[in-house]
This record gives structure tokens, sequence and C-alpha cells, in this order.
């Protein structure tokens, strides 16, 4: 999103707005990924004139292009600028529902919704609308399972998405249904919500995570964070699928995260602060609660399921990584490796929740492993330590049900 912000931007500061001193930015992303930008043009029929979207797009059809994956509009001001009805319009002969529109101030990302969301919304958003994205989510689920409060949330990573089947009386909705969810892209990953019962211990499930790969923002992943929250949930507990950096951490093995580094370059909080939400600057000195890893290990040691422990390192993706940079994230400290977990737990302690981290080892990573690394091995391997994952996280909801 940086490339499409720093071309608006340019545009932004050429706008040409005498009349209305409202300077405005546009940038669109094509299908092809090339990135066109304009700016608001005005004259002395303002308010007639040209608006910075029909600039970009003007841009962008007499470079031949006519598909748009992606759109970031910028202005300043205390309220968020949204393109108008007219723009709108040309957006979607160009476009799709599930088109991202970011809006944002010169200082970064104020909201992102789709462009399908976009359309019915007043052409004028309050200024703290992100923070009011997970009620809309709520209404939806409450609307679905009314009077249902969980007290944990589960993200469900690659090929460990079948824990959510098992819940009892389940309700299912999917992210589509969600206003403000990111939808997942990847194979693995069902992309919908399910409530119900695990073991006699309210739980809300979500089967399948966005990835920052996918092209969504980083903060696209707080509204499902913070809808968890508000729905009632105190604990939340991440799982992926990772690639090992110890030799002695296996395929199929399952770990506990002890701490991460963070090395996909972004983080879910740059923007406006929702202080009702958390604090600006939050600590991150124990992201993983000790006393949850230490129930996690002595209910796993009980039922004879071996976890290990490590570091977590996140890069961005999609690519896997090479051997040099294996090399150097074991000199980091690093003892597992994936692309997920770490936006989901940074905005987790945000807003106040515990967090517990478990790891699916799916392979030795690159230089390690005998093979190519693929995503096939990843499901397949996840899938197989799927039981174990869940037999662990059942006895865990038990005595949270029974405390």
């Amino acid at each position: 999103m940086r490339d499409l912000l720093d071309a608006a931007l340019i545009a932004y500061g050429n706008a040409h707005a005498p009349y209305s001193r409202f300077q405005v930015g546009a940038a669109v992303r094509t299908a092809a990924g090339r990135i066109f930008a304009g700016a608001n043009v005005e004259n002395a029929s303002f308010p007639e004139g040209n608006c910075a979207e029909a600039s970009a797009l003007a841009a962008m059809v007499a470079a031949g292009e006519r598909r748009i994956v992606e759109v970031l509009v910028v202005a300043a001001g205390e309220r968020l600028c949204t393109p108008c009805g007219g723009c709108r319009q040309r957006l979607c002969e160009f476009g799709s529902p599930d088109t991202l529109v970011h809006l944002c101030d010169p200082g970064g990302l104020r909201r992102t919704v789709t462009l399908g969301e976009l359309l019915p919304l007043s052409f004028s958003l309050d200024d703290d609308l992100a923070d009011q994205a997970p009620g809309t989510a709520i209404d939806a689920i409450q609307a679905a399972a009314p009077d249902f409060q969980p007290r944990i949330g589960l993200i469900l990573g690659s090929g460990l998405g079948a824990l959510a089947d098992d819940l009892e009386d389940a309700v299912a909705v999917a992210y589509a249904d969600l206003p403000g969810f990111p939808r997942p892209t990847v194979e693995g990953h069902d992309g919908r919500m399910v409530l119900g019962r695990l073991e006699g211990l309210p739980v809300a499930c979500l089967q399948g995570r966005v990835h920052l790969y996918e092209g969504v923002p980083a903060s696209a992943v707080n509204v499902p964070v913070r809808t968890l929250k508000a729905l009632g949930c105190e604990i939340l507990v991440l799982t992926n699928a990772a690639g090992s950096l110890r030799a002695e951490i296996g395929a199929g093995a399952i770990a506990l995260i002890a701490d991460h580094i963070n090395l996909q370059g972004q983080n879910p909080l740059v923007g406006a602060n929702g202080d009702a939400i958390g604090p600006r600057f939050p600590d991150l000195s124990e992201v993983y609660d000790p006393a949850l890893r230490e129930q996690l290990a002595r209910i796993a040691e009980g039922l004879g399921v071996e976890l290990a422990s490590g570091v977590y390192l996140a890069v961005l993706g999609p690519s896997f990584e090479t051997p040099a940079e294996i090399r150097a994230f074991r000199a980091l400290g690093a003892d597992l490796i994936g692309m997920s977990t770490v936006p989901e737990a940074i905005s987790a302690r945000h807003a106040g929740l515990r967090v517990v981290g478990l790891s699916v080892v799916t392979n030795l990573a690159a230089g390690l492993a005998a093979g190519p690394l693929s995503h096939e091995e990843t499901l397949g391997q996840a899938s197989a330590a799927a039981a174990s994952l869940a037999k662990v996280l059942r006895a865990f909801c038990r005595e949270l049900a029974g405390g």
C-alpha cells in the first residue's frame, strides 16, 4: 500500500483547489500492477471540476488499462474523505465489490473498506470509524447467535480449520457477511467465524486468516481481533503452520510461541490510535502470556503430547526464504518462521487480550530441508498434526470451563 500512498501524495501536493482549499490525491492499482494517480482540479465554475479519482482513472484509461484492484484516496481534515457518488460509479465500472479502498490523510492510513461497503456509506465518514467497524460485524454476529458470549477466540491457521467443525451448537457466519472483515484468498483458509462450545466453553473460532502478502494493509487484522474482544473474549489463541530453524523441532511437532520477531516491515497499529481500545505505545515485553504457556505445557505433558517452545519470526512472504536468510534468522535468535500471527498478536495485546500462540511445524526451513518447500506440504503436515493440537486445545478449554 505504501507505493499507492506515495503516488497519491505526489498528486495531492499538485492538486488545483484554489476555491475550496481542499486538496485531494488518489491512486489506483491495475490488475497488471501499474499505478495511476490524479488530483482534484477546480475551476471558476466551482463546485464543477474534476475529482482526484476521476483524474486517476482517466490516466489509466488513456494508458490502455481497464481493471483496478486497489484504490487509495488521501485528503487532510478531521473527517475522512470518501469518493463522491459519481466517482464511486466510475470506480465500480473498473473494479468489483471486493476492490479495496484505502482512506488516508497525509500521515497515512485511517480506514480500509471495500468498494461494495463504500457504496451505501455517506460521503463523509467519522474520524473514528475504524473503531466502529467491529460494531457492524458484531451486529451481524449477534443476529446469527443472540446472547452468545465467547470467552476465548481461536484463530486457526493453514490446514488447522477442522477444529471449528467439532464445536457443539455451532453457528457459522462467513467473513463476507461480517462488515469490515478481510477475506482470505489462500487455500486452507475457509473464511468464516464459527461460534459454539468446545468442552463446555463458549468459543469463537476464526476459520482462516488473511495474510499481508495478499495485499491487505496490516491494520486489516484489527477488525477481527477487536471484534473478538468486543464480543467478550478474554483470551486469544493463535495457531499457525510454521517452518523450523532447528533440526530437533521437526515436521509434525507442535511448538509454543515464547516470543516473536517482526520482520514483516508493517505494524497493525500504524495510523490514528483508538484510545478507547488501547494505548498509543503498547508494551510488548510479554506478548505471549507466561501463565497460559505454562498451563498448555502442563496439559500437553499430561496427555503425552510433546510441546516444543521457540521464538517465531514473521516474514512478509509469499515466497519461501532463501538458505542465506534462514542462516541470518537463526543468528537473530529465531526458532520458527512463518508469514502470519504477529500482526494479530500485536493487535490483541493492544486491545488488552491475553495471547497464547501455537505453531504446527510443517517442514524444516530452506537449507535444512532435504527438498524444495511447497504450500501443499504445509497443508499436509498441518492436517497430520491437527489431531494432537485439537486434543491439547480441548483439554485447555475443559480446564477453563471448569474454572
